[in-house]
């Protein structure tokens, strides 16, 4: 959906999951939040706009922060994501 949003328009960008809550998590589910990762870094540096994850609490093995570092390894990186448990 972020692909065809209007980027004209686009001023913010909230990604909610629960995904986030699992310690495991497929190898094809890291491959799609590397896509956004990559799609949101680019949303960043042409728009600056910086998006923001939401992880709705459940039962959690590993801190949402590190698990967002290893799914959206560039944002984290650059310190562009906004984590919120």
């Amino acid at each position: 959906m972020v692909k065809t949003a209007k980027s004209e328009n686009l001023q913010k960008i909230t990604v909610i999951s629960f995904a986030l809550t699992a310690t495991y998590i497929e190898e094809a589910v890291c491959r799609e939040w590397q896509d956004l990762d990559h799609l949101l870094l680019q949303l960043w540096t042409s728009r600056s706009i910086r998006p923001k994850v939401v992880c709705k609490r459940g039962r959690r093995e590993d801190g949402t922060r590190d698990v967002a570092s290893r799914l959206l390894p560039e944002l984290t990186k650059r310190g562009v994501v906004e984590v919120v448990e």
